[in-house]
Order: C-alpha cells, then structure tokens, then sequence
C-alpha cells in the first residue's frame, strides 16, 4: 500500500514579485536620491553648488513655489494648452487610424506624414510652426503633432487585434457595420488606446514644454525654465522640472482611472 503523498500548490512567483514591487520602487528612488546628494556635496565642496544643488534644496524651492499664485497660474496656463494639444492628438489619431483601417487608400495616403512627424526632430516643428502661429499656440500644436502618431499606429494595431474568429462568424451572420464595430473591434481597441494615452501624457508634457522654452509664451512655465537657465539658477530650474514630473504624473494618473472606468462600462453594455 503506497503512502499518500499531499502536493503543495506551486508558488506564485508573480504574485509574490507584484507584492514587493511598491518597496522595490520606493528604494530604487532613494538609491537615486542618495546619489545625487553624494554628487550634490561633492560639487558643494568645490564652491560649484549653483551647478546641482541638493534634492532638499530642490525640493524646498519646489514647495515654496508651489505655495505661489504665479505657480499655479503658469501650471493652469501650460496644463490647459499642452492637455488640449494631446487631446485633439488622441481625437484625431484615433478617428484617422481606424479610417485607415478600413480604408486602404487613406492608410496609404496617411504613411508619408505619418513617417515625416516621426522622424523630424521636435526643434525643427518648433522653429518651423513659429513662423506660422503665436507664442501661446504653440505649445497645442506641437503637443498635437507628436501625439498623434502615437494615437495613429496604437488605433490601427487594437484594430487589427481584433479576434479574427469573431469576425468571421460575424460575415457570416451578416452582422452590420457598426454592430460589429461596438462588440468586437471596441474591445480590442480600448487597451492600445489607454496605452496610448500613458505614453502621450509624458511626451506632450515634453513637446509643449520644449515648445515654451524656445517661443517663451508670457505665463508660461516654459518661460520660468528659460529664465532659470539664463540665470544661471538651477535650483530653481530643477524645481520647475520637478513641477512638470508632478503634473505630468497627476493627469497620467487621471487619464489612467478613466481608461479603467471606460474599459469597465465597455465590457458592462459591449457584450
């Protein structure tokens, strides 16, 4: 008579992993921090801290800024125009990419510009849309122009993710257009689409802010960097960078809740 052996249910090595992954996170910003005031006191004892002052001075300045209505003005000012750019990006990215979809011709016809706005630096579009638009329309522009073919190609690839079986019992039963569209293209679309939009929130914060820098838009925060930078004052350029890693991170998170929350009532009434 052979014992009875009892098997332990494997270990979820993932679940474990996903466990520890805020404290892994929290440590690998303190190594960060730890290295840079170690290189923060070494240019100190030289007399160079004006090149890169402390994270406690950055973060001191940053807090003291943040009390300020000219901080929040300027952060209404550039949130506004840069969250408008990436929004008319993500609308017309999205309303073109699944036209092209659809429609090869358009798809054809869309791959000249699509290829050019990837591969022209952000400068170039900067200086070149000066000519044509205002300091203060600038930013929305470019925020545009470099999110949108993030928007195009995750559109076309949710698309084309779609599950072909489906699909296919869906010619099948004659099921029309837009039926199919909202039960089994929808579905699969809405995930490159919140992918999407977690990429575009950083690069939009990134070109519209470049896009300050050089216009220099009065009340912009892009303005503050300029003049920091002229001035030689880098604390206060850290501590405005910071700002725009905060904000950023803020509508990233934003953004996110909502892609959940669509993606749930999607799969509420999509079914």
């Amino acid at each position: 008579m052979k014992a009875s052996t009892t098997s332990l249910p494997p270990r979820n090595k993932k679940t474990a992993h996903s466990k520890h992954r805020p404290l892994l996170r929290l440590w690998a910003v303190l190594v960060w921090l730890l290295i840079w005031q170690i290189a923060a006191q070494s240019f100190e004892a030289r007399e160079l801290s004006f090149l890169l002052p402390s994270p406690v001075s950055v973060a001191k300045r940053f807090f003291e800024l943040v009390l300020t209505s000219d901080f929040r003005a300027r952060a209404v000012f550039s949130s506004l125009r840069v969250m408008l750019g990436m929004l008319l990006g993500a609308a017309t990215g999205v309303l073109l990419g699944m036209a092209a979809y659809f429609v090869s011709a358009i798809k054809t016809l869309l791959q000249p510009p699509v290829a050019v706005i990837r591969a022209t630096p952000v400068a170039s579009f900067i200086i070149i849309a000066l000519v044509w638009l205002s300091d203060a329309a600038l930013g929305v522009f470019i925020a545009f122009l470099i999110c949108f073919p993030v928007f195009y190609s995750n559109t076309l690839a949710g698309l084309g993710a779609a599950d072909r079986q489906l699909l296919e019992m869906a010619h099948t039963f004659r099921l029309p257009f837009f039926k199919r569209l909202r039960v089994i293209y929808m579905p699969s679309l809405l995930p490159h689409v919140s992918s999407a939009l977690e990429s575009a929130v950083g690069l939009a914060w990134k070109s519209g802010t470049a896009a300050e820098v050089i216009a220099i838009p009065k009340g912009s925060i892009g303005a503050q960097l300029y003049r920091a930078k002229v001035d030689l004052a880098t604390v206060n350029l850290l501590a405005w960078t910071l700002a725009i890693v905060m904000l950023s991170a803020a509508f990233a998170y934003v953004f996110r809740l909502l892609a959940r929350l669509a993606a749930r009532r999607w799969g509420e009434t999509g079914e």
